[in-house]
């Protein structure tokens, strides 16, 4: 992934994010794309350090989340749908013990202009501990006039009830990853629920839920939610559901 020059520390901070979510993203994708032939396991080593850093971690030194423990946990969600990044195939993992049956599958691929390029949908079951494949999705075909592209994927049930989904920004080479340099600022409005009380472990949490829409005309890339004091001090340590996400126009998410 290179993108082009930047002037501040939070704008290279920003953009090292983009790594470590794709990065560790593919460590566990990698592994279900080959799912017991011959993966069976994956081992990071060092999950968190003792001082700022900015690699090979999934918490930082000041208990805050960074984007590799987002995308890790997207890639290992017990029914999961991910594509194949050597080839676009698109495959659904269940690594559950009990097969799932009537999911739907909805693929897309989406210029940065937010023009569809190419959608798939399918009904599928899915046995137990297996990655079955669907189908492939014709990425490089656009590369000619879009040398970067989107891909959003959705896992739904039976009752049309999202169990998770998924997204990938897809170059023809390195340099057209700059791409994303050109894209105009995201307008993305947000709605935070009241707080409510929660026992998680035996502990008392406070849980709010947040409200993100894209009403913009631009795809909004690995938004991070931060929560904070009214002095704007951050709230350490502080976890979401799903956070450093990507929106298309139009696109919401609650976390």
């Amino acid at each position: 992934l290179q993108l082009g020059p930047f002037d501040s520390l939070q704008e290279f901070e920003r953009r090292i994010q983009l790594f470590n979510y794709v990065d560790h993203q593919a460590i566990y994708e990698g592994m279900y794309a080959h799912l017991w032939k011959p993966n069976s396991g994956r081992m990071i080593w060092m999950t968190q350090p003792a001082w700022p850093s900015t690699m090979w971690q999934m918490y930082s030194s000041d208990y805050d989340t960074q984007a590799s423990f987002y995308g890790i946990r997207k890639a290992n969600a017990p029914l999961h749908v991910q594509m194949d990044l050597s080839d676009h195939s698109v495959e659904l993992v269940n690594t559950t013990r009990d097969a799932a049956h009537g999911l739907h599958v909805h693929a897309i691929v989406v210029s940065p202009q937010n023009e569809t390029l190419a959608s798939r949908d399918i009904v599928v079951d899915s046995a137990a501990n297996v990655t079955t494949p669907l189908f492939t999705l014709p990425v490089a075909d656009f590369f000619a006039e879009h040398p970067l592209v989107f891909v959003r994927l959705e896992l739904r049930d039976a009752t049309g009830a999202m169990i998770a989904d998924n997204f990938y920004w897809v170059a023809k080479d390195p340099e057209s990853y700059r791409v994303l340099d050109k894209l105009a600022s995201a307008s993305v409005t947000s709605d935070m629920a009241t707080a409510s009380d929660a026992t998680v472990d035996g502990g008392r949490e406070k849980v709010w839920r947040v409200h993100l829409r894209n009403s913009g005309t631009d795809a909004a890339i690995a938004l991070k939610l931060t929560l904070l004091h009214s002095d704007g001090t951050r709230i350490l340590p502080a976890y979401y559901s799903d956070n450093y996400l990507s929106l298309l126009p139009g696109e919401e998410r609650v976390s």
